[in-house]
């Protein structure tokens, strides 16, 4: 995402996205958004990166602030 950021927000508002996913799901989405986070390029699964598409428009958003 960016080099030298070690930080990252995620906002209530993001909630209703994990709640309507298992725990299972929930828990490969954070680890997706870690992992893009530090540079990774993830790749997974149609669920989590349907799940991810408006969580990394904010990631980037933020970035640019």
């Amino acid at each position: 995402m960016a080099k030298d950021k070690n930080s990252f927000i995620l906002y209530t508002d993001q909630r209703g996205i994990f709640d309507k996913l298992s725990d299972e799901q929930a828990g490969k989405l954070i680890k997706h958004i870690y992992a893009y986070c530090c540079d990774e390029n993830p790749e997974s699964d149609f669920v989590t990166e349907l799940a991810f598409e408006s969580i990394k428009s904010a990631l980037k958003r933020d970035l640019k602030k």
